[in-house]
């Protein structure tokens, strides 16, 4: 932060000025569960991402991101930077992993300017 005072006569102004905060941009995922849900209560899921537009084939560069098993049909990312990203999700049961889901696709934008302000006119 950065201080500035400003004194007018003899009133004296302290302002401080806040960096701006970086903003926080989150990806929430939802899918149907598999099949073999049902009869396997222990089935999870696994997501994955790469950073970049969904190729058309392949999952090649895609990076997993859950450290632990997702037993939902739902997950936030929450490490996910401006830009193009594409996910897929496979089903794991004892180690084993399904083949991977369709892609999905999304662009997180960066925000608006805020406050604008005319200072001045010709």
């Amino acid at each position: 932060m950065r201080n500035r005072i400003a004194a007018f006569g003899f009133l004296a102004l302290a302002l401080t000025f806040a960096p701006p905060v970086k903003a926080q941009h989150t990806a929430s995922l939802t899918w149907t569960a598999s099949s073999d849900a049902v009869a396997n209560p222990t089935l999870g899921y696994n997501v994955y991402r790469l950073a970049g537009a969904c190729p058309t084939s392949g999952t090649a560069g895609f990076t997993k991101l859950n450290t632990a098993t997702v037993t939902t049909t739902s997950f936030t990312d929450s490490t996910i930077s401006l830009g193009n990203a594409c996910y897929y999700v496979t089903a794991t049961l004892n180690g084993a992993e399904s083949v991977p889901s369709n892609t999905a696709s999304t662009v997180i934008l960066p925000g608006a300017p805020t406050l604008l302000k005319i200072t001045g006119t010709t």
